[in-house]
């Protein structure tokens, strides 16, 4: 399943790859509580968030930034991105047709992520 926000005006791309950091997460995202043992070529990391602790992997793509629980059973991703005008988030994850309450946890870290990247742009 995958859900999506949008962001207008777009976000420059260069701004994404500098604020869409593991070790910022925390600051733009509420559900995000701990980042911890970051690598040194900002890569991967240990977090914990509304869902539990797990391992964390950041690579930049093109014209944006995905993140990834890559020790998450329900494989959660998201990526930040940029072009045409706007910055579209989108995130997914491993099933088709996911608990409800869980399905809405999702939508609340999206908004929550989308807020926080909003509010620290400059």
């Amino acid at each position: 399943m995958e859900w999506a926000c949008t962001l207008t005006p777009e976000i420059p791309v260069t701004e994404l790859l500098a604020r869409c950091t593991l070790a910022n997460l925390p600051a733009l995202c509420a559900d995000v509580y701990s980042v911890e043992h970051v690598t040194t070529d900002g890569a991967y990391a240990h977090v914990g968030c509304v869902w539990g602790e797990f391992e964390m992997e950041r690579r930049p793509i093109k014209n944006g930034v995905r993140f990834a629980l890559i020790s998450c059973p329900n494989a959660f991703q998201w990526s930040i991105t940029s072009r045409h005008g706007a910055t579209v988030v989108h995130g997914s994850i491993n099933q088709m047709q996911p608990d409800p309450e869980f399905a809405e946890s999702i939508v609340d870290f999206m908004q929550n992520f989308c807020t926080g990247l909003r509010q620290t742009t400059t």
